[in-house]
């Protein structure tokens, strides 16, 4: 039986989310990648608003993992930052960069110090780095979702 290189295997599941989600958005039209739909009142997020948080949440954990630490969450920042790539291609860039500066940062891990204990800053739960690497997949692939609902609101079934 193989041996499974944790490493590599968590940044290929990181990768391959931020292709779907890239993938997912980059087939809405321009006037499809900010309609958010409405309901009773309340908007509901847009497709690029998707984007934006996972760009700066997967950079953001980049730094956390190469630090071993977490580093403070600056809410003017992450407006800032998203505010700057607000538009579909920037977005989109910044989504691949972004994620392959958290890969890179957790090939560069050994098993042994993605299994250092953390508190996961989200949920507030014990946690280690390699739990909070799989947090960041799954929060990719739960806004490709989220996407992809869109998509089937204003029509797209493809």
């Amino acid at each position: 039986m193989a041996e499974v290189n944790l490493a590599h295997f968590l940044a290929a599941r990181l990768r391959g989310s931020a292709k779907d989600l890239h993938n997912a958005a980059k087939k809405m039209p321009a006037e499809r990648i900010a309609w958010h739909p409405v309901v009773e009142g309340n908007d509901g997020r847009d497709a690029l608003d998707q984007v934006l948080e996972c760009a700066y949440l997967n950079e953001w954990g980049a730094k956390l993992i190469l630090d071993g630490a977490v580093p403070p969450f600056d809410n003017d920042d992450y407006k800032a930052r998203q505010d700057a790539n607000r538009n579909q291609e920037a977005a989109q860039k910044w989504l691949i960069d972004g994620t392959e500066k958290l890969a890179v940062a957790v090939e560069s891990r050994s098993a042994s110090q993605l299994g250092e204990s953390m508190i996961n800053p989200f949920t507030k739960q014990p946690s280690n780095f390699a739990e909070f690497a799989d947090f960041l997949y799954w929060n990719t692939v739960y806004h490709e979702g989220q996407v992809n609902y869109i998509q089937v609101l204003y029509g797209d079934k493809s």
